[in-house]
């Protein structure tokens, strides 16, 4: 058994000073990061730990994966009007004048753990940061996003520290779009992307980011159902995850840490429509890359939103990159039955390429013949349904007409007494209530996950029911909103939107 190294972590108070000045209802915004930093700090987990000294990347580290003429363009930035008129040609973002420096912060301590890791003067890592990377790339700051810190760190492990293979995985609620596009078709990297994705109903509508993606080192795992539990996630690492990663053979592990995917962190916009993975299952995750890696597993913040949810599974992610005792996933008699659809999928498509993806595929296809089943045929064709979407919000960018404001609307409910914001949170204390420590020996391998992973004849029509509510639920919201003059959603205004076509037109 390999011996834990110090365990290193990055914070620094520079990163509060990025603040929405024009907005306060953002929900990425300076407490995020304290709030995980003084958990940690009180459940005693950064006592013998490593600080790594905080400072500003520089042009050429940002360079690696940005334009410069990204970075000129903000640090022109000098007043909130600026920040927000800039934001109109983007994605849902956010800006005031001191978030780029904020960013700097993030991105240069990060690269610096990185360094100790690649050194050897720390193991497993957590870089406490904000704002979060994996929505930017290129000149496309997106989705809170401004640097892409993850993509960044990853190419300078190979190309500055001279690393020949890096592995990324990003367990974030939304799609790591901006460390795909940084990374696409670039073999030094293979990037595992866990993401809502509905048919495409879900951000950023785009059917690149389905389980058979066009780039050669991208294993997309797109959820179409809500509700996916640490047990469901647990089942596609075992079955895809782990084998391809094991055949690339990193010299370094990196997770984009998005607690936005955790039990009833959407609950203030999504309810059930959200995915399930409780604070625990982020410490297994963490834990399982450790056992095949051990002290080269480096977590990087993304998202996250409900405090009490992030600040448990920050904790909990932690506790797994120490390898210290955590609480037991509790074995289920199924798995999500959208999940198991996109693993099959994902293992067809990928067993064309990797040889453990054809080894894995033919096991379950074995254990099908064995139970007088049918061999798993992929759809012939698939399901995308967020084209007209895409086409709307590249319009908006076009015009440079994007709602910067009040994205998230909190319903009367929440913003009168607080109902399903305390639901979410009793229901949060309910679960680590019952967290189960009583045996700490890993009873969840391959072998749990293959017998559960059978396609009847009836199955195919169990996902599509499955996967109907959520994905419903963000089309219509899009739909709704498309087909009236006077509604707003997200970055969209359609009245705004009306007049610049008529403008155009003329």
């Amino acid at each position: 058994m390999v011996e834990k190294a110090k365990f290193g972590y990055v914070y620094d108070e520079g990163m509060l000073l990025h603040r929405c000045n024009y907005d306060s209802t953002m929900l990425e915004c300076p407490q995020r990061i304290e709030i995980i930093y003084e958990r940690l700090l009180s459940d005693g987990l950064l006592e013998n730990a490593q600080k790594i000294r905080s400072r500003k990347a520089e042009d050429w580290e940002l360079l690696l994966n940005h334009s410069q003429e990204l970075i000129d363009s903000l640090e022109r930035l000098i007043i909130d009007e600026e920040c927000e008129e800039f934001c109109r040609g983007y994605e849902l973002l956010w800006l005031c004048p001191q978030s780029i420096q904020a960013a700097r912060i993030a991105v240069g301590s990060t690269i610096d753990m990185l360094k100790a890791n690649v050194d050897g003067l720390i193991g497993n890592s957590f870089a406490i940061i904000r704002p979060p990377g994996h929505h930017s790339y290129s000149n496309q700051p997106q989705a809170y996003c401004i640097f892409n810190t993850i993509a960044i760190i990853a190419k300078y492990a190979v190309e500055k520290l001279h690393l020949k293979r890096v592995l990324i995985i990003d367990i974030d609620y939304h799609c790591g779009n901006g460390t795909y596009q940084s990374l696409k078709n670039d073999d030094r990297f293979l990037f595992v992307n866990f993401h809502a994705y509905h048919y495409g109903a879900s951000w950023p509508f785009d059917s690149e980011y389905d389980y058979d993606s066009s780039a050669t080192n991208h294993i997309s795992i797109p959820l179409n159902a809500a509700m996916n539990n640490e047990f469901d996630y647990m089942a596609a690492l075992h079955i895809i995850v782990i084998p391809l990663a094991k055949e690339f053979a990193p010299e370094l592990v990196l997770i984009s840490a998005g607690f936005d995917s955790a039990y009833c962190d959407q609950i203030v916009e999504l309810d059930d429509f959200g995915q399930a993975i409780k604070a625990h299952g982020y410490g297994h995750f963490a834990r399982l890359l450790d056992k095949h890696w051990p002290n080269k597993v480096l977590a990087i913040l993304e998202g996250g939103y409900l405090p009490e949810s992030y600040a448990e599974c920050a904790s909990q992610l932690t506790r797994g990159l120490q390898g210290a005792p955590l609480p037991n996933i509790a074995y289920q008699k199924s798995i999500n039955i959208c999940m198991i659809q996109t693993i099959w999928n994902a293992l067809c498509h990928h067993s064309k390429r990797w040889k453990s993806a054809a080894v894995m595929l033919s096991k379950l296809q074995e254990q099908q013949i064995q139970n007088k089943l049918s061999i798993y045929i992929p759809p012939t064709e698939r399901i995308f349904v967020g084209h007209k979407f895409r086409l709307i919000w590249n319009r908006i960018k076009e015009f440079r007409i994007a709602r910067t404001r009040e994205w998230i609307q909190l319903d009367e409910t929440i913003a009168n007494d607080g109902s399903k914001y305390n639901d979410a949170v009793n229901r949060i204390n309910a679960y680590i209530t019952d967290y189960d420590y009583t045996s700490q020996c890993d009873n969840l391998n391959e072998e749990t996950f293959i017998k559960r992973m059978l396609w009847t004849h009836t199955s195919a029509s169990e996902a599509f029911l499955l996967s109907a509510p959520a994905t419903l639920y963000f089309y219509t919201g899009m739909e709704q909103c498309l087909k009236n003059d006077a509604s707003k959603y997200l970055i969209i205004d359609m009245a705004t939107l009306k007049d610049a076509e008529r403008n155009i037109s003329k």
